[in-house]
């Protein structure tokens, strides 16, 4: 679906159907047949949308309204789907054509991509005949035609589409005809494969092209191709089409649907395994690998380590990636690059914004991209390397400019043509991705998976892009402010759709921002919006299994910070603490700050007082896993005993299939050495948080 356009404002509306009756709309009644010069196949819909492809889902024929013969189309839009049919047709360079076709519905169009204005009409209560020209390029030989509806505007209906002009091939030649016999031939959780039959009349086809939807999403030579990079039980439906030596591309073949295995034995996929996994930052060098060495003789490492890709370091991202990702082999955990380049590594609301539309930083982006994900794939070649795909982006997009574009991505401008006068898209070759926030996002996903066929990725998202409604509970009662949580989710997930964040996509990204930023010494920790107790984190599970779903992806937590609450109950190993207890971090020192997430996620007893006892140990939603015991009274050091249970089953059970933790700020608590910073040799909260995680590796929560 690469080719939408803008709902025009009323007083457009009100012009365009003040002008089609004065220009004679009414004689759209009268119906024009398809005659023996129109180039459209199945121009009727009267063969079962033979050489069309729809959006899945959308499309069918019917019987009734029907203009001509027994059959039209019905484009079933939705508030997600403008339910998009398309038709390539091959054509003549340098010459003229004329498309018209006659519909019914609210806001339908009509056009051939990349050429011309669209034909539309606002309403059209009866048969309406929609009309539209182009002239072709002097390397033009195929063109796609399409029709579609717009969001949430209803079902659509369309017959009797014509094409005049020259037909494509000259001299005779057809260009070569549909394939057929499409099926899907293997499916495994993340790829499915598909094999056909050649064509025997037309011109010899020399390739093929595989469509989802509009978008082409793989080429070959042979009968037969793999589309990878899916998600685990998810449902995708592809036509294909011949293309011979001269580039005359046949129409779309009969569509084929086929669903990637779940992966069984709990909701394992190519990616992650079976059971909630979990992740950490990781920078590889000296101190670093041999912090991790030691570890390792300590029970198992975590099952991801992810680095940064920044914005400001264009040149070196081939090299980074390949020594994070052959070092992190060395340890056995997958790899995840964080790419962070459209904001230029500064965390301001407008950068992205800026450096999206500008030409030559999207270039420069571009190719980098290109070259990190070629050094992916060189240096593991086949094997799964993770992308969690610009940070905060979406969120300050959505946040700062949402109202000012109707909340609709398409209507974002983008320079995305930029990835192709870079040389990393090749016109005519790979999908033509539109000069939008939905374009750019569509392309720097497909360039990933093109340059790295085996990775996965996912988009991140942030919780603050409508507002933070994490805490609503406090202000709105629980049942009220769980419900506005979701409602505050769908709306961030609306726009998410828009930008159609699923093209490619393997999961979603959901970070947090953590106390860790140095502040816990806050007498009141109610009144400040980074201080998160039980209830708040459970409102944020809700809140990620409210988007996730709506956009049918699982969750990956992203850097989650790793300090813990003090006062901890945790026993120390005496290898990382020769007392046998864990320091209290003092929330001064730089690295060494408080935080609620690995305390909510892997459970902790710890002691509270005062103001903090009663955040902490409040329960509104009566989870059973929250418990207080005992008073300053009867507990040794002044203080009652705050139990939070382990949360990674209701992790899990929201669609968290991994949490990747680590320092959420440049002054941030340190679960790991990093090469950056004052912890580059050991950890900077005394090794509490991998002690709890290589505890939990030992017995991890599976998956439903």
């Amino acid at each position: 679906m690469t080719t939408r356009h803008i709902r025009p404002p009323r007083a457009l509306t009100a012009l365009t159907a003040t002008l089609a009756l004065l220009l004679g709309g009414a004689a759209a009644a009268t119906a024009a047949r398809a005659d023996a010069t129109n180039l459209v196949t199945d121009p009727g819909f009267e063969s079962g949308l033979t050489g069309w492809s729809c959006d899945a889902g959308t499309g069918s024929t019917v019987t009734s309204p029907v203009l001509s013969g027994s059959s039209a189309l019905k484009g079933a839009a939705t508030g997600s789907d403008d339910a998009q049919c398309t038709q390539t047709v091959a054509v003549q360079p340098n010459s003229s054509y004329t498309l018209s076709a006659y519909v019914q519905g609210a806001y339908v169009y009509l056009g051939a991509t990349g050429l011309g204005n669209p034909a539309w009409t606002p309403s059209a209560t009866g048969w309406q005949q929609l009309s539209t020209s182009f002239s072709t390029g002097a390397n033009t030989t195929s063109v796609t035609l399409y029709l579609h509806g717009w969001y949430g505007q209803g079902s659509y209906y369309a017959d009797d589409v014509v094409l005049s002009g020259p037909g494509g091939g000259g001299g005779g030649a057809t260009g070569p005809a549909v394939p057929t016999a499409l099926a899907a031939t293997a499916t495994t959780g993340s790829s499915i494969s598909l094999g056909w039959t050649e064509p025997a009349t037309g011109t010899a086809a020399t390739s093929y092209k595989v469509y989802e939807g509009s978008t082409a999403v793989a080429t070959s030579t042979t009968t037969a191709a793999t589309v990878g990079g899916l998600a685990a039980g998810s449902t995708h439906s592809y036509a294909v089409s011949a293309l011979d030596a001269a580039g005359h591309e046949s129409a779309k073949s009969a569509p084929v649907s086929a669903t990637t295995a779940t992966g069984g034995g709990g909701g394992s996929s190519a990616w992650h395994p079976n059971y909630l996994a979990i992740g950490s930052v990781y920078t590889p060098g000296s101190t670093v690998d041999s912090f991790f060495s030691t570890l390792k003789t300590h029970g198992r490492l975590p099952d991801y380590g992810y680095e940064y890709l920044i914005g400001g370091d264009f040149p070196n991202w081939a090299s980074t990636t390949t020594t994070f990702v052959q070092h992190s082999a060395q340890f056995g955990m997958t790899p995840v690059l964080v790419e962070y380049g459209m904001n230029g590594n500064v965390d301001g609301s407008s950068v992205d914004y800026t450096n999206m539309q500008n030409a030559s930083w999207v270039s420069s982006y571009f190719q980098a991209l290109k070259n990190a994900a070629s050094a992916a794939n060189a240096a593991a070649p086949g094997k799964p390397v993770g992308w969690v795909i610009e940070p905060d982006m979406l969120g300050y997009l959505q946040q700062n400019y949402g109202a000012q574009y109707g909340n609709d991505a398409t209507r974002f401008p983008a320079a995305t043509s930029s990835a192709y006068s870079a040389g990393v898209l090749s016109s005519g070759t790979d999908p033509a991705f539109a000069n939008s926030l939905k374009g750019l996002v569509e392309a720097i996903s497909y360039t990933v998976k093109k340059y790295d066929p085996s990775a996965f990725l996912g988009w991140q998202v942030n919780t603050w892009g409508v507002r933070d409604a994490l805490k609503d509970t406090d202000t709105q009662g629980w049942t009220a402010g769980r419900q506005s949580v979701v409602n505050t989710g769908n709306q961030v997930a609306a726009f998410l759709k828009t930008a159609d964040l699923g093209y490619r996509a393997d999961f979603l990204a959901f970070d947090q921002w953590g106390q860790d930023f140095g502040i816990l010494r806050d007498p009141n920790p109610a009144g400040d919006i980074r201080y998160l107790n039980a209830a708040h984190w459970s409102n944020y599970l809700l809140y990620v299994q409210t988007v996730r779903q709506a956009l049918g992806l699982p969750a990956v937590l992203w850097q989650i910070p790793v300090g813990h609450l003090n006062a901890t109950r945790t026993p120390s190993p005496t290898y990382w603490n020769a007392s046998g207890t864990f320091p209290d971090l003092d929330d001064v020192t730089t690295e060494q700050d408080e935080d609620s997430a690995s305390t909510f996620f892997y459970g902790d007893s710890f002691t509270s007082s005062g103001n903090s006892l009663a955040f902490y140990g409040s329960n509104p939603g009566a989870d059973p896993k929250v418990s207080v015991s005992g008073s300053p009274q009867t507990e040794s050091g002044g203080g009652s005993t705050v139990t939070w249970g382990s949360h990674l089953p209701e992790a899990a059970a929201a669609g968290v299939v991994a949490i990747l933790f680590g320092a959420g700020t440049g002054t941030a608590t340190y679960g790991v050495p990093e090469m950056v910073g004052t912890n580059q040799s050991g950890p900077g909260d005394f090794g509490y948080w991998v002690t709890r995680t290589q505890s939990y590796l030992a017995a991890p929560t599976p998956l439903p």
